[in-house]
């Protein structure tokens, strides 16, 4: 059990800590991170987060920790302060936001100008990296690929009527679909939007062919 010190250097240590250091949660989840133990010296006080951050909030009486589906990917750390009158201690934690399997529905252009999307395809995204994909309603049109994030930026390269393709030799595949985009999270929905390219080796070659757009569901 961890100790956190006052910020006023003559008071000693209290035991001021959550069940671990270290917590990790699925993207768009609803999560509660339990109550800190903290063993108040005198008054039974109340606790806030140090720094606001999108889609999580705190219990001011218990310090029990809410997390909404709006939190950011990625990690986090959180610093808890707890505050007695004129006194007040902290403790912190890393909070990880990941990404693991989800399915997605959306598709893709052909006009780079233009923001109007055929809403056509499924996507499975799986945490290992790989993906499935189908086209709605279109017998034999199920494929594989690879995706991945880094931060917000996504990339995905796929191809459909290929199911029994391997995933990984699809990046190396001629003529196959890339996108690439960013991945933006809000209360009510999570979407992926970008540009889509055609990746061809003979010749060597890219082909911006237009925009996509992909939601979570």
């Amino acid at each position: 059990m961890g100790t956190a010190c006052s910020k006023d250097a003559n008071d000693p240590p209290v035991t001021f800590a959550y069940a671990s250091d270290v917590f990790e949660v699925e993207f768009r989840s609803t999560v509660t991170l339990q109550a800190p133990t903290m063993e108040w010296p005198g008054d039974k006080g109340t606790f806030s987060l140090k720094e606001d951050l999108e889609g999580l909030s705190i219990n001011q009486n218990t310090g029990a920790i809410e997390i909404e589906r709006h939190l950011p990917l990625g990690t986090h750390e959180i610093v808890v302060n707890a505050i007695s009158g004129e006194k007040s201690w902290e403790t912190s934690l890393e909070l990880n936001n990941v990404l693991k399997d989800s399915f997605w529905s959306g598709g893709h252009n052909n006009d780079p100008m233009s923001d109007e999307i055929d809403y056509d395809r499924q996507f499975w995204l799986f945490e290992d990296g790989t993906l499935e994909v189908e086209i709605i309603g279109v017998a034999g049109s199920k494929g594989v690929g690879v995706w991945s994030l880094d931060g917000n930026t996504f990339s995905m390269h796929y191809c459909t009527y290929c199911e029994d393709a391997n995933p990984q030799d699809i990046p190396n595949t001629d003529e196959h679909s890339y996108y690439e985009g960013t991945l933006t999270n809000e209360p009510i929905i999570a979407s992926i939007s970008g540009q889509w390219y055609v990746i061809r080796f003979d010749p060597d070659s890219s082909q911006l062919r237009g925009n996509f757009h992909l939601q979570w569901d």
